[in-house]
């Protein structure tokens, strides 16, 4: 109840001052269990993701985030999930498994945490997302933030293929099998990425070549 009263603002929110063009929109899943992974640059990324999807998306946030008990408890009504990134917290993972075999949508972050380094490579995943959606046959959706949330400026969010892992169901997740799902996601990623990168390119030749073609014939 809180959230659905709570959604219409952050809608409204993110259109107003944080507007994004979404590319790919028709990939989205928005029903069953589903894992969202996403390239992190900034704390806005959560609500990008949240403006996508119909209904509740449950995610994955530092557990510093929920010290304060006011914070913490709007970020829980919103689906926040507390998880200690510095140690391995099991409790996290129960939460988390809970959620998608509840059929339902969690959002992970699986660089870790925020890429700051001035550009907008995709970093290296830890192993948690892709152990997380194997251990559900979750679907996966692949997306890409083209840059770092700003104030009042618009921003595109890239839709990547799903797939799952369905052809490695019935193996044991060992330490090799789940670096190699985990591969699998970083690669999904860059190709979103790419992909992204692409298309973003092409409309911008196409904006230059139209405004070529209408100065030549103003001559």
């Amino acid at each position: 109840m809180f959230f659905t009263l709570l959604r219409p603002f952050l809608t409204l929110w993110v259109w107003l001052f944080y507007p994004i063009r979404v590319h790919g929109k028709e990939k989205l899943i928005q029903d069953g269990n589903t894992v969202v992974i996403c390239n992190h640059l900034r704390k806005m990324d959560i609500f990008y993701v949240g403006y996508l999807f119909k209904g509740k998306t449950f995610y994955l946030a530092k557990k510093e985030w929920f010290d304060n008990k006011l914070l913490g408890f709007f970020i829980r009504k919103l689906g926040g999930i507390p998880v200690d990134r510095d140690n391995t917290d099991m409790q996290s993972v129960r939460n988390s498994l809970r959620v998608l075999k509840d059929n339902k949508r969690l959002c992970i972050f699986p660089e870790g945490t925020r890429n700051k380094s001035g550009n907008t490579d995709i970093m290296p995943l830890h192993g948690g997302a892709a152990m997380l959606a194997f251990k559900t046959n979750a679907k996966i959706v692949p997306l890409n933030i083209n840059k770092p949330a700003k104030f009042m400026h618009k921003n595109d969010i890239y839709v990547g293929e799903p797939f799952d892992f369905s052809e490695y169901q019935g193996q044991r997740l060992d330490t090799e099998l789940n670096h190699k799902l985990t591969e699998i996601m970083y690669q999904k990623l860059c190709d979103a990425k790419s992909e992204q990168e692409k298309l973003l390119q092409e409309k911008k030749d196409a904006k230059l070549a139209k405004k070529n073609k209408k100065s030549k014939n103003a001559k």
